[in-house]
């Protein structure tokens, strides 16, 4: 009676593809936890390198999957190439952060002004409440610094607009509610409401037309206004400090913004492209009195 040969299965590729699957409600559970205050930002930090780990053994794994199907002629290729797949699907986001690590300096605070930084006052105490938990405290801007921050990101300047400090104050605010920022406090404008948080000034820009027996504000008068929000990234929701200064000057206005993460030594350049995008999409709306300071 002929015998046959009968090809195992490779246990490897297996658990390569179940480790892989496993991986993807992981990683979704992971952000809706932090997204929902479930977790703390450190909390994520560990969380994130635990599925780290996972998908790195996915693929070694997967290696040793290899093997056994090129040996020993194991069963598995599929299970083995699905897993691998979906590992190296999950890992392109760390790769991509870990190149934006390389290429851009260890920072977390960055300012279109680096010799007088918009201040954060709100966002000081809010950081000062979690130095325990981790919290990053504010830096010092000193010429090191600055000079290093200039090298690494000379895209990221003030703005100047021929314009009066409320249009510029409606425009910022404008941005920052399509952004879906949450304002926490806001220094410099008139009527200003409680909680130091500002309701729009009744100007005509915005529909005040003086009848709450209060003359119409000047669109034009000189102003020095501060705006403090807090950002947050698109998936994991890692939060920022956006500080915005509006400053009346003899003929103009000048914008500054500054962008500090939370958490983490390392932006991955997060702040710098805030900054660029959001004063990009301000002189849109301010289109034709637009200047770089």
């Amino acid at each position: 009676m002929p015998g046959y040969y009968e090809r195992k299965t490779s246990r490897a590729a297996y658990w390569c593809q179940r480790l892989a699957l496993v991986c993807i409600p992981y990683f979704v559970l992971t952000i809706l936890l932090h997204r929902f205050g479930k977790v703390t930002t450190p909390q994520v930090f560990w969380l994130i390198a635990f599925g780290l780990l996972m998908l790195v053994s996915s693929l070694a794994l997967a290696a040793r999957a290899v093997f056994d199907l090129w040996s020993r002629g194991d069963r598995g290729g599929g299970a083995m190439f699905t897993g691998c797949l979906l590992s190296l699907a999950m890992l392109a986001p760390f790769v991509w952060y870990g190149w934006l690590a390389a290429i851009h300096p260890v920072m977390n605070d960055i300012s279109t002004n680096a010799a007088s930084p918009p201040p954060f006052i709100e966002a000081a105490r809010i950081r000062q409440a979690g130095r325990d938990a981790g919290m990053n405290q504010l830096i010092t801007y000193d010429q090191a610094y600055s000079d290093l921050m200039i090298a690494a990101y000379p895209k990221v300047g003030s703005r100047r607009y021929d314009s009066g400090a409320l249009r510029i104050y409606s425009a910022v605010r404008a941005l920052i509610a399509d952004r879906g920022w949450r304002t926490i406090a806001t220094r410099g404008i008139p009527q200003a409401g409680k909680d130091n948080e500002a309701e729009n000034p009744p100007t005509r820009e915005n529909g005040g037309n003086g009848d709450n027996g209060e003359a119409p504000l000047n669109p034009d008068a000189p102003l020095n206004i501060e705006i403090e929000a807090v950002a947050s990234s698109l998936i994991f929701g890692f939060k920022s400090d956006v500080a915005i200064a509006i400053t009346s000057e003899a003929e103009s206005t000048l914008v500054d913004m500054r962008s500090a993460s939370r958490y983490g030594a390392h932006d991955f350049g997060a702040n710098a492209a805030l900054i660029e995008k959001f004063l990009a999409d301000l002189d849109k709306a301010l289109i034709g009195i637009a200047g770089e300071g």
